[in-house]
């Protein structure tokens, strides 16, 4: 935003205010309306319309944005007018009369079916909604970072045609989830958990090959398909559920990454079971054939909080354990604390951010992403289509 004049210009601006909400249609968690907050306030002598979803078709939380303007009116302090429609009549003739100061919130960008469709930039840009909305403008920004790993209408199309740059918000996730990749700073340690294991693997992969980690240190999900990769029995529970999850075909390249860096991966010492609510703890060569597995155990705790604690930049994504069970906690909870005191401390994936939410560590955290899906994405080196779309931007407006 440092590279343009943004002074009484008509300005769209891509947003996430993507909330949880109840089934009356309140906001439970303004938090993504709250992190876009100073790329608005950084508009304020312009003229502003913002573009956003809610949920997805088909879920209950799939809504109108009335809610979010109330949200965002609260929190910016400035009156975020709520328009329902999205690139009709009212559309326009609302952002036509709109004077220097003023905020629009469009309607919900999936309540029009080309948004959702995997289209190439250009292909978007031909779709009615950038053609309508497009000469009303002087400027595109994407602040939306989280749903840039989607190749959608709201977030590529109007890069086609309009002068298009990063909000602080973009800017602020790419330049920590850089620093983290980078490999600059050493100690430098992953702790990935959870269940999404194909996510993880690919993070692994990216990270080792170019260097920019010392350490893995898995738990959850992605522990038990490294500890069937290294041949510990886990037990039949615990392999059915990998097979159900349909994660067997990971186990192999597991196995390659284990003997392609015997130095660089730890899997769990001890786990946590749970047996009929109870946590039971035991070696990871002592997995009984039924019980599944919960969490981490003592000694891996403390194994894995000394290697966060002691390093110079941390980055976690995904629990431990079952960390919603108060039995199955622990682990999630001592990894973050851990982390928190590292020398730059990282941290996405929505079930990460509850944790640290739970426990009040949010200040704690050098950054806490608000990407899920999409930071994963960049940190497993995949190119993200609104990023991409920038850069596209970018090398046209330099050329003009």
């Amino acid at each position: 935003m440092d590279d343009v004049k943004l002074d009484n210009k008509r300005v769209l601006v891509r947003v996430d205010f993507n909330s949880p909400m109840d089934p009356s249609g309140n906001i439970l968690d303004d938090k993504r309306i709250k992190s876009h907050l100073d790329t608005l306030r950084a508009l304020e002598d312009c003229r502003v319309v913002l573009m956003a979803h809610q949920s997805r078709a088909g879920k209950k939380d799939y809504t109108t944005m009335e809610a979010h303007a109330r949200s965002a009116t609260r929190l910016l302090r400035r009156d975020v007018t709520y328009v329902d429609d999205i690139f009709g009549s009212h559309a326009q003739k609302a952002i036509k009369s709109l004077i220097p100061g003023e905020v629009l919130l469009l309607e919900n960008t999936r309540f029009y079916a080309e948004e959702n469709m995997n289209r190439t930039p250009a292909d978007h840009a031909k779709s009615h909604m950038v053609k309508k909305l497009a000469p009303l403008f002087d400027l595109f920004i994407n602040d939306a970072f989280a749903v840039s790993h989607r190749s959608h209408c709201s977030v590529v199309g109007f890069t086609e045609v309009l002068p298009s740059i990063a909000g602080l918000l973009m800017d602020r996730e790419i330049t920590a989830l850089d620093r983290g990749l980078k490999g600059d700073e050493h100690p430098a340690v992953y702790s990935l958990g959870g269940t999404k294991v194909d996510d993880s693997i690919k993070v692994i992969e990216h990270v080792l090959q170019r260097g920019g980690a010392d350490k893995i240190l898995t738990s959850g999900v992605v522990a038990t398909v490294f500890m069937m990769a290294a041949g510990i029995d886990v037990g039949e529970a615990n392999r059915k559920f990998v097979e159900d999850q349909e994660y067997l075909e990971q186990i192999p390249l597991a196995t390659r990454l284990l003997a392609d860096y015997p130095d660089k991966i730890s899997i769990p010492l001890d786990v946590a079971l749970n047996k009929d609510g109870k946590r039971v703890e035991v070696s990871v060569t002592a997995i009984p054939k039924d019980l599944p597995i919960a969490d981490i155990g003592l000694e891996t705790i403390v194994d894995y909080s000394k290697e966060l604690k002691d390093a110079r930049i941390t980055v976690m994504n995904g629990p431990a354990g079952v960390f919603e069970q108060d039995k199955f906690r622990l682990g999630t909870s001592e990894l973050l604390k851990a982390a928190a005191e590292s020398g730059y401390s990282i941290a996405g994936g929505g079930h990460s951010v509850a944790a640290i939410d739970q426990l009040g560590l949010e200040s704690k955290f050098s950054h806490v992403s608000m990407g899920g899906g999409a930071s994963i994405t960049y940190l497993s080196g995949e190119p993200l289509p609104g990023i991409e779309a920038l850069k596209s931007s970018a090398r046209r407006m330099r050329k003009a």
